[in-house]
């Protein structure tokens, strides 16, 4: 067998047909032979054929028919030789696939969904390969391929493309710590995509709109033939913004996971999660008076325990509504909550680690400062109220300590 071009590597399979000879009985006429090699762990295997398979062909056609079948028998058989595993598509399926679904809890729905999109750009190229410009004109190709959200399309947003680029990032670097693998002459995958270089969103939504927002549930939209405003939303609202908890953990609240004192009108969510977007999943926030008083309005103390306590059906349409007649930005969305309840409790002098276990992020972690905290004026004035009080007293006991002393001043009867 003569030695297969590299070329043929990022398909992951090699289909040839050659002539071999003149036959014997006949003059002038040839017989061929059907190759088809697989590309399996770093190197060419040739297909085995079965004993009843004959080695060659009378005609070219025939050779070529053969070979194309057994192309389509393994493909639908599932044995994918087309995903080479030294392509990026073939290791996703063959080992980064697997080994999420393994090591870490994630919504493997949401996670494989990306893992699609980027063997959609990159799944033929070599993994090998991947360069800085592979990954920029990745990002490029995303926030110019449009999504569907509901019934129609939107394009992504920079923080959208990011978690992509984040879940790129977490596949090449995996590749380069997989043992047995050798990766020379390559940029390293660490540098081609840094922790640190998304650009973090600055929408935020203030007291006063999230006020509005909740007068906007009692409105009843034209053209709504249930004549019904959206009431049901505020008690979800008003958990997001004073819990910083996530739609989809929302989701999850039963009325068993709530402890309440009934003197204090206060108490904590112990949310459990059996498949959660990060490694936490189980998470204790607080219930503020506010939300004690919503849910006991709404009857929540009074469900079983296996019910849900929030509702959101259909929130995405719903609050996207209420924001614009709130006459709220168009960039500020259920998420903007959980930033504005960080930067709330931050500027209320929480400290940083128990702000940073209700929001799930590990202790230190820099996505807390980067992400979540979006000062306003008003933020960084109430911050600066405990220097301004310490201030205040400084200027107020140095005019007392002036008016004391006697001034060095002379006056017109000490010159007489």
């Amino acid at each position: 067998m003569r030695k297969i071009p590299d070329k043929y590597i990022s398909d992951g399979y090699y289909a040839k047909v050659f002539r071999e000879g003149k036959r014997a009985k006949t003059k002038g006429e040839y017989y061929y032979r059907a190759h088809l090699h697989i590309w399996d762990n770093g190197q060419w295997k040739p297909y085995k054929r079965k004993p009843d398979e004959k080695g060659y062909f009378f005609t070219k056609d025939d050779a070529k028919n053969w070979l194309n079948s057994k192309v389509d028998e393994l493909k639908n058989k599932g044995k994918e030789i087309m995903l080479n595993p030294e392509t990026v598509q073939g290791f996703i399926e063959d080992h980064y696939k697997p080994y999420l679904k393994d090591h870490q809890k994630i919504q493997y729905k949401y996670e494989f969904r990306k893992l699609d999109v980027i063997s959609e750009f990159l799944g033929e190229k070599l993994i090998n390969d991947v360069s800085k410009l592979d990954v920029l004109a990745f990002k490029t190709w995303l926030l110019q391929r449009p999504y569907k959200r509901g019934k129609g399309e939107r394009k992504r947003t920079e923080a959208s493309a990011h978690r992509y680029l984040s879940r790129l990032r977490g596949l090449l670097n995996f590749a380069e710590s997989t043992p047995k693998r050798k990766f020379e002459n390559h940029v390293s995958f660490k540098d081609i995509i840094r922790k640190g270089d998304e650009k973090p969103k600055t929408s935020y939504i203030s007291f006063d709109e999230f006020m509005r927002v909740l007068e906007a549930c009692y409105e009843i939209p034209k053209c709504n033939r249930w004549k019904r405003d959206r009431s049901h939303m505020r008690l979800t609202l008003i958990a997001g913004y004073t819990t910083g908890l996530r739609i989809d953990e929302l989701r999850h609240v039963t009325r068993g996971m709530i402890r309440t004192d009934e003197v204090d009108r206060k108490g904590v969510i112990k949310l459990e999660m059996k498949n959660s977007r990060n490694k936490i999943h189980k998470k204790t926030v607080d219930v503020s008076t506010w939300l004690y008083n919503e849910m006991e309005a709404a009857g929540v103390f009074d469900k079983r325990d296996d019910e849900a306590v929030f509702n959101t059906t259909n929130y995405y349409n719903l609050v996207k509504d209420l924001y614009q007649r709130a006459g709220v930005s168009s960039d500020v969305t259920f998420h903007t909550l959980r930033a504005a309840n960080a930067t709330e409790r931050d500027a209320a002098g929480q400290d940083r680690d128990s702000l940073q276990a209700g929001l799930g992020h590990s202790k230190g972690s820099s996505v807390t400062e980067k992400h979540y905290l979006r000062y306003q004026d008003r933020h960084v004035i109430e911050k600066g109220t405990i220097y301004n009080e310490w201030l205040e007293r400084q200027l107020s006991e140095h005019r007392k300590k002036v008016e004391s002393e006697p001034g060095d001043v002379l006056c017109a009867e000490t010159l007489n």
